[in-house]
């Protein structure tokens, strides 16, 4: 069972290290959430930075590899603590200093967290999708003119056009500073991150220090013409001009697995899955594993779909999450009666959760033995306290049992790189066990269902878990299309979450190291998909909210529907 949360160049270490002190110097600066906020003393803080420094070292595979070594690690932690002010700082302001700290790993699975604050204020008032490593607008607001009454533009008018920049700060540089802010380990992953900032006004603000009129945010666009247009929009929510699109999707309201045919004859099926962290088998594979988070996370699964707190009763609590055993089941069944040819699986939005999904998928689709050999390279593990105080369930006896070299706590496990596959079946029916909701429909025998094509759909925000079930569907024969995604599949993953002592932020840190692609560098950087959504044909196709399932169709051999000709939906 896999809990997952989502390149780096050669730079001087000195270069670095300004850097990094300037960073820190703004970003203490900026200033706290509420003035009120409680203020804590420099010893606190660096009580706080060490414990988040020691769990790094002690818990993540190679914290030193992306960063220029061990000496460089404790020099910028050192910087960071000599630069702490004595006055101290609110823990608003020490989160925002503790990023470039962590952001240095290049690691999108650790990460110093910021828990929603129960209603955190629009940001820019654009929508973005990312296409060839640009952001365009694909949501804008009705009314492109400033409150000053400078000339604007209709909100329709901006829906195609390409970000060059905000509040005078180019593109290029809004990446720099992003990367500065939360480390990952491909451009699309820095520009989903991007894009995920430029939604809250906290978020704009954290990237763009110097924006101080907190009314309006000057943007700058290149729109289809090629015309640059400079705008000041009003920042907040504003009804938004959005375009419609030809393909209608799966209702997702009720679950985040869900299905539809995109033909009366139902010859081609829309699987949809958006998320991976609440559906019930993930959520019983969490409590049987004795995850510290666990609960709540289940409890979080339950508030997703149901109005209101969960039920005291766990078995209650997981009869209402919805179940991909039986979403897969009901599709299967339905494209076993329509003789279904073609199954495009939608992981667009899929930024993670538990990737056990991934197995149940492929045994419906392939069967057992298929499911129980099938491999996408290999994990290290990392084993350290902090890995056992998080999976509680987790004994050193038991994974040590049948061991010739017995594992010590903080070691590595290098079993799977050295099997590669041997007894990856065996492994992965022990995790199934552990959700009964799927393991008894395995028991009682699933009777697969494959179509003659398989196309599965990614974009920049496709991430963690998503990426595993994205790259193991490619590694099955499917057709990858669309944006490459965030997610490296050579990289560091899964995180163990824990929180400072004093300010109590939460913070990840990554305890595996995952080869996807052990025999090739260049896609374990970046995969890229075998059909790419272009700038020039996402033009071509109107700039459809769901181009990518348009381009599969056409992969599939039925051209896209002209604009206007089909039915509308979301």
């Amino acid at each position: 069972m896999t809990t997952r949360t989502s390149a780096s160049g050669s730079v001087r270490p000195a270069a670095v290290a300004v850097a990094l002190v300037a960073a820190l110097a703004a970003v203490a600066a900026l200033p706290a959430r509420a003035q009120e906020a409680k203020v804590f003393s420099r010893v606190e803080l660096t009580q706080d930075a060490r414990q988040l420094a020691d769990a790094i070292e002690r818990s993540h595979p190679d914290p030193y590899s992306a960063g220029g070594g061990i000496i460089a690690f404790h020099r910028r932690l050192h910087d960071l603590l000599r630069a702490i002010p004595s006055g101290g700082m609110t823990e608003e302001q020490f989160y925002r200093y503790l990023l470039p700290f962590v952001a240095r790993l290049r690691d999108g699975h650790t990460a110093v967290l910021q828990a929603d604050d129960g209603g955190p204020r629009p940001g820019l008032p654009l929508g973005f999708r990312i296409v060839d490593e640009s952001l365009v607008v694909a949501a804008a607001p009705e009314s492109g003119a400033a409150p000053s009454g400078a000339a604007g533009s209709r909100g329709r008018d901006l829906l195609g056009a390409a970000l060059v920049a905000i509040e005078g700060v180019p593109m290029h540089e809004l990446v720099e500073r992003q990367n500065n802010l939360r480390g990952i380990e491909n451009v699309y992953g820095t520009l989903a991150l991007l894009v995920r900032g430029l939604r809250t006004e906290r978020g704009v603000a954290l990237l763009l220090p110097e924006w101080s009129d907190r009314s309006t945010i000057r943007v700058a666009l290149r729109l289809a013409s090629g015309e640059v247009r400079e705008l000041g929009l009003a920042s907040g929510p504003a009804p938004a001009a959005t375009l419609a699109s030809r393909v209608t999707m799966p209702d997702t309201r009720a679950t985040d697995v869900a299905w539809r045919f995109l033909d009366g004859a139902g010859k081609t099926a829309l699987l949809e899955i958006d998320d991976m962290s609440a559906y019930r088998e993930g959520c019983e594979a969490w409590l049987a594993a004795g995850m510290s988070e666990g609960a709540e996370m289940t409890r979080e699964a339950y508030r997703r779909f149901h109005r209101g707190e969960p039920p005291a009763s766990m078995e209650a609590v997981l009869a209402g999450i919805p179940s991909a055993t039986d979403a897969f089941a009901g599709l299967m069944d339905a494209m076993r009666a329509k003789g279904t040819e073609n199954l495009i699986v939608d992981l667009r939005a899929n930024t993670g959760g538990n990737d056990l999904m991934e197995a149940i998928l492929i045994d419906f689709l392939f069967g057992p033995e298929v499911m129980k050999t099938y491999a996408t390279g290999y994990q290290i593990v990392r084993y350290s306290d902090l890995y056992f105080q998080v999976y509680a369930a987790s004994r050193l006896e038991e994974i040590n049992r049948g061991r010739d070299l017995p594992l010590q706590t903080n070691d590595y496990d290098f079993s799977g790189e050295r099997r590669a596959g041997a007894d990856a079946g065996a492994r992965l029916l022990a995790e199934l066990k552990k959700a009964p909701t799927f393991y008894r429909r395995y028991e009682a025998g699933i009777v697969p269902y494959r179509p003659r094509a398989i196309v599965v759909l990614s974009s920049a925000f496709t991430y963690s878990a998503g990426f595993s079930m994205l790259a193991a569907l490619s590694s099955l024969g499917a057709t990858v299309v669309g944006t490459p995604p965030a997610q490296a599949g050579n990289c560091f993953s899964d995180s163990l979450l824990f929180r400072l002592r004093n300010t109590q932020l939460m913070c990840a840190v990554a305890f595996k190291q995952n080869v996807t692609f052990p025999d090739d560098p260049e896609r374990g950087r970046c995969l890229i998909p075998d059909v790419r959504l272009t700038f020039e044909k996402l033009a071509a196709l109107g700039f459809d909210p769901n181009a990518e399932v348009l381009l599969a169709l056409e992969t599939l051999g039925h051209p896209a529907r002209r604009p206007g000709s089909g039915q509308g939906g979301r």
